[in-house]
């Protein structure tokens, strides 16, 4: 049977002041200390030999990593790459991407700002135009997103953008 921890055990999994309520995990969120200390342990193997783990250690366990993460997401891991952040992830996609004069983008309003004005930017040089769709709230069912969502998508649309669970609000999309 699943079980839903408390609060209290929760809040013991991160570093954070015990005296605030933090709920920015979007932005600036803060690491769980099981994660925290692995990156530790890899931070201390790094400057025991920064060289040979750059070169040689780093791509092998990056290889290896992206091959668990493929086999997970059912595809290949050469369609997949690592990026410091969602910011540099999207930036990439969108700098890639050949847009032309009257293509779309379709977005809606819950998403992450850095996203959208990557977005933004690429529609001002391109001439495409991003299209964002206004979730109405309340949900009453993911098909509901599904349905008035995809009325958006037209001929001219190139690209969608969603996140799975949206910054501002939270919300997980389907």
């Amino acid at each position: 049977m699943l079980t839903t921890p408390d609060a209290a055990d929760l809040r013991k999994l991160f570093l954070l002041d015990p005296d605030v309520a933090f709920f920015n995990h979007g932005s600036f969120g803060a690491c769980p200390r099981p994660v925290f200390e692995a990156y530790q342990r890899w931070q201390r193997e790094l400057e025991r030999q920064p060289v040979g783990f750059m070169f040689n250690r780093s791509p092998q366990l990056l290889n290896e990593t992206r091959g668990h993460l493929a086999r997970w997401l059912k595809t290949s891991g050469g369609n997949l790459v690592f990026t410091t952040n969602a910011t540099t992830g999207i930036n990439t996609v969108a700098r890639s991407l050949h847009l032309e004069p009257g293509d779309e983008i379709l977005t809606c309003d819950h998403e992450y700002d850095a996203i959208d004005n990557a977005w933004r930017f690429t529609c001002e040089q391109s001439g495409a135009r991003m299209v964002v769709h206004k979730v109405r709230l309340p949900l009453e069912s993911p098909q509901q997103f599904v349905d008035e969502f995809c009325a958006n998508i037209g001929p001219l649309t190139k690209l969608v953008s969603l996140s799975h669970v949206t910054s501002p609000s939270a919300l997980i999309l389907p």
